[in-house]
């Protein structure tokens, strides 16, 4: 209950907040219905009813002042809060969730717009492993181990469509994904998947007196291409019966060309330290269990080595204002604890290669995901927060600094003293 009255607590300010500056903006209420993805087995067996909830948002229309919505063709930015049940009261119980969001438009007439949506907050639960977990008289294979802490991230995309009916009054139609953990900091961490479905009404007060943003010239950037360093680090928890968490480091480097001013393409390298990689596991007659009672991993020796991983990345950055989006995608060419399993490959034995076929259930693979935000808080000096994943699985979550360094800059472009987009503050357009 306190969640939810501090949740409605900050949309309300925020909602006083854009009355008072005269900013223009729709409210929206929405039905909320969702399928949780039974990507293991517990769930299999815990998430069998469709999820039901609902979903009040507060959305800031364009209005043109700023490079970077001239660049994004207009985008509406919102703040939304989602309750949900998660279809099995005893066990899952219920989630909720604050998060902000932006609507890129893809398709955009007088009544209908058709937006792709990508959002990242915080969610919390009422029910965790601590609540329903073996001690409790509950099956081990029915217990929660989905969720391990009551605060978790939360990631949404997908389509949404708005239907103006008139007078300020639409209709909105929403499909997309949602994903929920907390990136292993904490024990069990299934994680939870859900497709989703929304549908509901909004409301934009003094419609009639809002003006539709029209293109103006925007400011390039004067440069082509940066280098990004990004410097991070974090904890996690490799099991939930160890109640031991061991440090994590990454260090990210990567060059990106400026393909427009709000793409940029590029690649690097990523270093990353793990420090759950320790003497561990059994394999025939070997066994150790001093440091977890983990199973997933067969390590004999207590080296360093075993912790590092170093791979080369596709970097992909989508630049909005002082915010950049950052997706990467990787492959290791050194891993540590590639052939760390206590089962040998069907066809490379423990000798596995760069490439090979796997199963994401019983190793991490050849291959990583990054999914990164940054805020520029000074000129080139950024703040970051990232999640590493095998394909669905959150490997952790960092938290670090960057810097941006701009180079190669274009030929007669004037270069101002203040940072420029997306390395300092946005510029209106005059």
């Amino acid at each position: 209950m306190r969640r939810l009255l501090l949740s409605l607590t900050i949309l309300f300010a925020i909602l006083i907040t854009a009355i008072g500056e005269e900013i223009p903006f729709r409210i929206t209420a929405d039905f909320y219905g969702g399928y949780i993805l039974p990507i293991s087995k517990n769930l299999e067996l815990t998430a069998k009813n469709p999820v039901l909830g609902g979903e009040v948002d507060v959305e800031f229309l364009p209005r043109g002042k700023y490079n970077w919505e001239q660049q994004w063709g207009f985008p509406t930015i919102g703040v939304g809060f989602v309750g949900m049940d998660l279809g099995n009261p005893e066990i899952l119980g219920q989630a909720f969730a604050i998060y902000p969001y932006v609507l890129v438009p893809i398709v955009k007439t007088k009544v209908f717009n058709l937006n792709y949506k990508v959002g990242a907050g915080m969610s919390f639960f009422t029910k965790t492993w601590n609540d329903c977990d073996t001690l409790h008289g509950i099956n081990a294979a029915t217990a929660n181990s989905t969720i391990g802490s009551t605060a978790n991230i939360y990631l949404s995309t997908g389509a949404n469509m708005r239907f103006e009916v008139g007078r300020g009054v639409s209709l909105g139609l929403e499909l997309g994904y949602n994903h929920m953990s907390n990136g292993s900091i904490l024990q069990p961490n299934g994680g939870m998947n859900l497709l989703y479905g929304k549908i509901g009404i909004g409301y934009q007060p003094k419609s009639d007196k809002f003006v539709q943003p029209v293109k103006a010239q925007v400011r390039n950037l004067p440069f082509d291409i940066f280098l990004d360093i990004v410097a991070s680090g974090g904890v996690r928890e490799l099991y939930y019966r160890d109640n031991k968490r061991y440090g994590i480091a990454a260090l990210h480097l990567a060059t990106a060309g400026r393909i427009s001013n709000f793409y940029a393409l590029g690649g690097g390298i990523d270093v990353f330290y793990d420090g759950v990689f320790v003497q561990q596991g059994t394999r025939g007659d070997e066994k150790y269990t001093q440091h977890t009672y983990y199973g997933r991993y067969f390590i004999p020796n207590e080296n360093f080595e075993n912790k590092m991983r170093c791979g080369l990345s596709i970097a992909n950055y989508f630049i909005i204002g002082r915010v950049t989006a950052e997706l990467d995608w990787g492959l290791y060419l050194y891993d540590g604890v590639r052939n760390a399993n206590p089962k040998p490959h069907e066809r490379y034995g423990y000798n596995r290669p760069m490439f090979y076929s796997y199963n994401i259930d019983e190793e991490d693979g050849w291959n990583y995901f990054r999914l990164a935000m940054k805020i520029h808080i000074w000129e080139g000096l950024t703040a970051n927060v990232a999640v590493k994943t095998h394909l669905q699985k959150a490997e952790f979550i960092e938290f670090g600094l960057g810097y941006q360094i701009p180079f190669i800059f274009k030929k007669n472009r004037i270069i101002e003293s203040q940072p420029v987009v997306h390395l300092g503050k946005s510029k209106k357009i005059k």
